[in-house]
């Protein structure tokens, strides 16, 4: 009876210790700390655009203006290409008759766009 005490003192200190591990682990994985991000943005012509929920059609999209090169879910410092949302390779578009300091579209899938406005001009940060 005491050595099943025993056995089972070891598990449990064994399943916590494996616990205690893990937890610190997932905490500093990679070389920044994750982020609670306060809105998904992409970064296009030294211009930070929020990522809305507002739906384009094909047919607002005028041209390709680049698309995303950097993707990353750490903070740090962001240059042009750069989204904490889109992965590499996520096409950027301007919008008919709409200057791109104002808005522009994210192919979010083939032939499905998004508007991200000019966060300058709408006010958040």
């Amino acid at each position: 009876m005491n050595s099943s005490r025993y056995s089972l003192r070891i598990c449990i200190a064994l399943f916590l210790a494996i616990i205690v591990i893990s937890g610190c682990r997932a905490m500093d994985e990679g070389t920044g700390s994750s982020s609670s991000w306060a809105y998904s943005f992409v970064v296009w012509n030294n211009h930070t655009y929020n990522i809305t929920n507002e739906p384009l059609t094909k047919d607002e999209i005028d041209h390709d203006i680049g698309h995303v090169r950097q993707y990353s879910d750490k903070e740090g410092s962001y240059e042009d290409g750069f989204s904490n949302k889109y992965p590499v390779g996520t096409k950027l578009y301007k919008v008919k008759g709409v200057e791109t300091t104002e808005y522009i579209a994210v192919e979010i899938q083939e032939d499905q766009f998004i508007k991200a406005t000019n966060e300058e001009l709408s006010g958040e940060k």
